[in-house]
């Protein structure tokens, strides 16, 4: 497919979730889509779920209210959506926390979020216990540092960078924390809380440790320029947990697909909303084969060289 081709199908897509922002298709059945805050990976899951959604069950209706700008404004749209859906996704972890408080008479879906268990928001992701079920783009900890450990055998000291009040620093720290304590490598971390403290923590941090890692917090992979200079100054590599890390800087990563995860999500609510499955028949999905992402300057300028059946199997980003 030619650029011209993907930029008219880009925009069509853009087009389509613009047109979906405020109206639904008519139908049966009617679901709504809604996450508060800027975030360019729930407009890539959202486009894949209506996608798929088209495929498999053509007349659900689907109402997307993208980028609520505050918690308290999406709470109300919450309740409104609430008297008039058949079911209500609330993407980002920031959703899933709120889901795991409220009772609803509609089934209720997560995604775009991490760990669901350690959001508080269901205990069984094999056999939901409550009214809420989905998709998460959580990967284990133990395959997480499966890659670690190829890319970067010699590694004796890791450092994470969190960010301050946000619901994933708990879980990526903990995780981190116990997979370095089981492997015997030394752990640090970093919670700054805006940019201007990432600059001068991720300084201190990067000679302390032969390498960063970047979080699922929106500060730490929004921000990787910021902490580029620091690790490239003394040749510290970083690696993502997080897609986006990746282009910006990040030597590599690894991350659930959000297109993958798109689908699976509309599987998931129409097994509930359309063909009337109950919640606890409907398992919280993980991506069972996580991407490797490469950033191919960056193994250049580190003067790195990963196992070829890595580099067979990753994206490179060039």
């Amino acid at each position: 497919m030619n650029t011209r081709a993907l930029a008219v199908g880009a925009a069509l897509i853009m087009g389509v979730l613009g047109a979906l922002n405020e109206e639904s298709l008519a139908a049966d059945k009617k679901v709504a889509i809604m996450w508060h805050g800027k975030s360019t990976m729930q407009k890539r899951i959202t486009s894949a779920f209506f996608w798929r959604c088209k495929e498999i069950a053509p007349n659900l209706a689907v109402t997307v209210k993208r980028e609520i700008p505050t918690a308290e404004e999406a709470e109300k749209i919450f309740w409104e959506y609430e008297k008039t859906m058949d079911g209500i996704v609330y993407l980002r972890s920031f959703g899933a926390e709120f889901l795991a408080k409220v009772n609803t008479r509609i089934p209720l879906f997560i995604g775009g979020c991490n760990d669901p268990r350690d959001l508080g928001v269901i205990r069984n992701l094999e056999a939901p216990e409550g009214n809420i079920t989905g998709v998460t783009y959580h990967i284990p900890f133990d395959k997480r540092f499966q890659v670690i450990r190829a890319l970067f055998p010699l590694v004796k000291r890791i450092g994470i960078v969190l960010q301050k009040d946000h619901p994933v620093a708990m879980i990526d720290g903990s995780g981190t924390r116990d997979q370095c304590g089981k492997l015997g490598i030394e752990y640090r971390e970093i919670v700054p809380k805006d940019r201007a403290e990432l600059e001068k923590a991720a300084d201190a941090l990067a000679q302390e440790v032969d390498l960063i890692i970047v979080s699922n917090c929106v500060l730490a992979f929004d921000n990787v320029t910021a902490i580029l200079p620091a690790a490239n100054k003394r040749n510290i590599p970083l690696f993502s947990y997080a897609e986006k890390a990746v282009p910006l800087g990040a030597t590599a990563g690894i991350s659930a697909s959000d297109e993958k995860m798109g689908r699976m999500l509309a599987d998931s609510v129409v097994d509930v909303v359309v063909n009337g499955k109950r919640i606890s028949q409907v398992p919280v999905k993980m991506d069972p084969d996580p991407r490797i992402l490469i950033n191919q300057a960056m193994i250049q300028f580190l003067r790195l060289t990963f196992p070829d059946d890595i580099m067979k199997k990753a994206d490179i980003i060039k």
